[in-house]
C-alpha cells in the first residue's frame, strides 16, 4: 500500500459493469471503496460516514446526481466530487460545476485520466482549504483582509478559506475548481496563464490533450464575476494561449 493510499472513497453509479469496474481499480490503488446504486442510498452513506472522494454519476434511480451533490453542498458536506455522466453539453458541465461539483468527466471516459483526476482531487482535498498563500494576496491587485484570506478586485471578493465569493448574484459558495483557478489568477494577476498552465496546477494534468475542462471552468466564473461575459472586465482571452486576469 502507498504512503498516500488509505483514502475512503464512494462511488455512486447505477451500471453495475461500470460500478465494479471503478471500484476495482480504485481498490487496487490501495483506497477503501464504498459502492451506491443511487441516490438515496448514496445520500444515506454520505451522510453516516466520512469520505474524502464521491465518484458520483448523473442518471441515478430515485435521486439524480445533481440533487445528490446539490443537498450535500446544502448540509454542508464538503467532500470533493468528480461527477461522471454520459451529458456533455457545455451547459450540463457548467450546471454540474454549480451545484457544488469539483469536477467533471463524460462518458466513455479513460481510465487513466479518471485515476489522474481522482488521485489529484485527493491530494488537493486540504489545499483548497488552506490559509492563502502569501503570494496570493500579496500580488497587485489583490486585497487582503485581516485574516489573509480574502482577495478583492473591482466589486468583488473570493474568500480562499470559505470557499464564499461575492458576485454579481450576491454571496455564493464557489466549486473547489473555481476557487483553484481564481487562486492561480490572483498569483499572476495582467499576466498570460497558459491553458496548459492550469491543467497543470488545478487539475495536475498539464499533457492532457482536451483543455475543455479548463474553458468550462471559464464560462462559470465569467457569469459569476462579469457583467458582460462577450465584453469582460476582469477575465480576458487571449486566443489561442489561454487568458489574462485584470484585478
Amino acid at each position: 500500500m502507498s504512503a498516500d493510499s488509505g483514502h475512503r472513497i464512494l462511488v455512486v453509479e447505477d451500471e453495475e459493469a461500470i460500478a465494479h469496474g471503478l471500484v476495482f481499480n480504485l481498490e487496487r490503488k490501495g483506497h477503501e471503496v464504498d459502492l451506491a446504486l443511487d441516490g438515496e442510498v448514496a445520500l444515506e452513506k454520505a451522510g453516516a460516514g466520512h469520505y474524502d472522494l464521491i465518484v458520483l454519476d448523473v442518471a441515478l434511480p430515485k435521486v439524480d446526481g445533481f440533487e445528490v451533490c446539490q443537498r450535500l453542498r446544502r448540509d454542508g458536506n464538503f467532500t470533493a466530487i468528480l461527477i461522471l455522466t454520459a451529458r456533455d453539453q457545455p451547459d450540463d458541465v457548467v450546471y454540474g460545476l454549480k451545484t457544488g461539483a469539483d469536477d467533471y468527466m463524460v462518458k466513455p471516459f479513460d481510465l487513466a485520466e479518471f485515476l489522474a483526476r481522482a488521485e489529484g482531487l485527493l491530494r488537493r482535498a486540504e489545499w483548497a482549504r488552506s490559509s492563502a498563500q502569501t503570494d496570493a494576496t500579496g500580488s497587485p491587485g489583490a486585497e487582503p483582509d485581516d485574516t489573509g484570506s480574502r482577495f478583492t478586485f473591482g466589486p468583488f471578493w473570493v474568500d480562499f478559506k470559505t470557499w464564499q465569493a461575492q458576485t454579481r448574484d450576491g454571496q455564493v459558495e464557489l466549486s473547489r475548481k473555481e476557487i483553484a483557478v481564481i487562486r492561480v489568477f490572483a498569483e499572476k494577476p495582467n499576466q498570460v496563464i497558459t491553458r496548459r498552465e492550469l491543467l497543470d496546477k488545478v487539475w495536475e494534468l498539464p499533457n492532457h490533450p482536451n483543455t475543455r475542462v479548463v474553458d468550462n471552468v471559464i464560462v462559470s466564473l465569467r457569469k459569476a464575476f462579469e457583467e458582460n461575459s462577450w465584453r469582460p472586465r476582469h477575465i480576458h482571452s487571449v486566443r489561442g494561449v489561454g487568458y489574462r486576469f485584470v484585478p
